[in-house]
């Protein structure tokens, strides 16, 4: 149960003010929902339960392939887990595998956003860079963000307002001062458009950066940026569940972020997430 992974989860009382985004009226009650550093420990041993499952080698069978994605049952086992320990926070999901209400993003309440293997094909083809993202919400603002790399055996938590961690130790990022000196994090999503007029608008946006890196999972790149050893991260078309705990930890760290709805399909998004404001635009 979660109670073994996380035992302060099981208590009853909610304090809504550390929930609360600023500026709004706060108050207390006790409800079944938990507090925000029980959401944090849940969201710790959540995603350390979900690392350790692949980490041991969840079944490899590819349910689907497509031109430019693959579908693994292990993408599948692994939400399970974790919509299964998430339970008794009470709070509503949506996963890249399962779904959920894409109306939590306009409103104003807590929920999580999943995505339980983030870089399938690398971990099809054991390449390194994989993880499990979990992400807290409130309406379109992040709460706190866990990406766990269990390969590295590297822990990301973002707290906004409060800072974000790697391995529980408080993260100062030396981010570049100066677009020339550089690094942003890319990538090309399952069924990017990858046309001559789409591909010169993408270099438009990466050619101002010193060195362009890409590694196949939009969440870890992400925690790299918040890490402070990448400046930007920047795609076109990506969804909610791939990037929610990234700009969670970004922002805890001082960054900054900015999500555009695509109009593609419900949370999709253009996203720009980085040090400094202005390389948002």
């Amino acid at each position: 149960s979660l109670c073994d992974w996380s035992p302060d989860v099981c208590s009853s009382d909610l304090r809504l003010s550390e929930v609360a985004p600023r500026g709004r009226p706060t108050y207390v009650a006790r409800v079944s929902t938990p507090s925000l550093e029980s959401l944090r420990s849940t969201a710790l041993a959540v995603a350390q339960a979900a690392g350790d499952l692949l980490a041991k080698g969840a079944q490899m069978k590819v349910n689907a392939s497509t031109d430019d994605d693959v579908k693994m049952q292990a993408d599948v086992d692994s939400e399970h887990l974790v919509r299964d320990l998430l339970k008794a926070t009470g709070l509503p999901v949506i996963g890249e595998e399962l779904g959920g209400d894409p109306a939590l993003y306009d409103g104003d309440g807590l929920y999580w956003v999943v995505d339980p293997l983030d870089g399938t094909y690398n971990y099809l083809r054991r390449q390194p860079s994989t993880c499990v993202s979990l992400g807290l919400m409130r309406g379109k603002e992040p709460v706190l963000g866990v990406i766990h790399d269990f390969t590295a055996k590297k822990t990301y938590l973002g707290v906004v307002g409060e800072g974000s961690y790697l391995n529980g130790v408080r993260i100062v990022p030396a981010w570049a001062k100066d677009i020339k000196d550089a690094c942003i994090m890319t990538g090309f999503p399952a069924a990017a458009d990858k046309s001559g007029p789409a591909v010169q608008r993408f270099i438009d946006q990466v050619g101002r950066y010193k060195k362009i890196r890409m590694i196949g999972s939009a969440a870890l790149a992400l925690a790299y940026v918040g890490e402070g050893v990448a400046d930007t991260y920047y795609e076109s078309g990506t969804n909610l569940w791939d990037v929610a705990a990234g700009i969670a930890i970004i922002k805890a760290a001082g960054g900054h972020f900015r999500l555009v709805p695509t109009g593609k399909r419900p949370l999709n998004y253009d996203l720009w997430a980085s040090a400094r404001e202005e390389w948002t635009r």
